[in-house]
């Protein structure tokens, strides 16, 4: 899905943007992935979910986004047992020919995403998160296989507002991921609305820029963009099992 940039901001972004800002509801944003984990838009972050805390939702992901030459979507679920342990499981759709010739969504792409964090942000000391993609070599092309380390430290700024800093480094476990060398991103929450966060990114395949944010107490929307050529977007549920 590819247009033309300024018609994408000028009559896209800016509705979305000013929308999101004024009228979710007031309970703190965190940040969406595509993948269905933690983290900015495309890339993960070293922060961790509440103990308990259950996600389930899906996104739209279009040509370039993903190993495939066509638009796709996955959908997730994903689950902290603990505070500093989060797990998730993921279909991505494959667009394949049935038995008749017909060509379509036949098939998935299944992977799995386990994180742990060792080390919590402290006040001089960001935190450090080590996960894995797809690492199971019997599933398959393993199309997002990766091992990957992360540091984000969190920032007040003035009058409240928080700016939050993320780098790591993608280790590939295959040939055919897509997913290989350092990333980094940025998250903004100004203090007045802090259910939204503006996020930009380097996922290092090429810079993402966008927003999420919470809508209802339990449900969560997000929307980017790869380098003002295509759009992604997903929508995620949240709630706490455990309190």
């Amino acid at each position: 899905m590819c247009i033309n940039r300024r018609i994408l901001f000028t009559r896209l972004w800016a509705p979305v943007l000013l929308t999101m800002l004024f009228w979710l509801p007031s309970q703190e944003a965190r940040a969406q992935y595509a993948m269905g984990n933690t983290g900015l838009l495309n890339i993960p972050t070293a922060d961790m979910q509440e103990e308990g805390t259950f996600m389930a939702g899906g996104n739209y992901l279009p040509d370039g986004m993903t190993p495939f030459q066509y638009n796709t979507g996955n959908y997730f679920v994903n689950i902290s047992f603990l505070s500093f342990v989060e797990l998730s499981y993921r279909c991505t759709l494959l667009k394949t020919r049935r038995y008749d010739g017909k060509r379509g969504y036949y098939q998935q792409d299944r992977s799995m995403t386990a994180r742990i964090r060792p080390l919590k942000e402290g006040r001089w000391n960001p935190s450090l998160m080590i996960g894995v993609d797809d690492p199971f070599k019997n599933t398959g092309n393993n199309y997002f296989a990766t091992a990957y380390g992360a540091l984000t430290k969190g920032f007040s700024l003035m009058k409240g507002d928080r700016l939050a800093l993320t780098a790591g480094y993608y280790i590939p476990l295959n040939d055919y991921t897509v997913k290989d060398g350092p990333f980094c991103g940025v998250s903004y929450s100004p203090a007045f609305c802090r259910e939204v966060s503006l996020m930009a990114e380097y996922d290092s395949e090429g810079f993402n820029m966008g927003v999420a944010g919470r809508v209802w107490k339990h449900l969560s929307l997000h929307l980017f963009t790869r380098e003002f050529n295509c759009i992604s977007g997903g929508i995620r549920y949240e709630c706490r099992l455990l309190h």
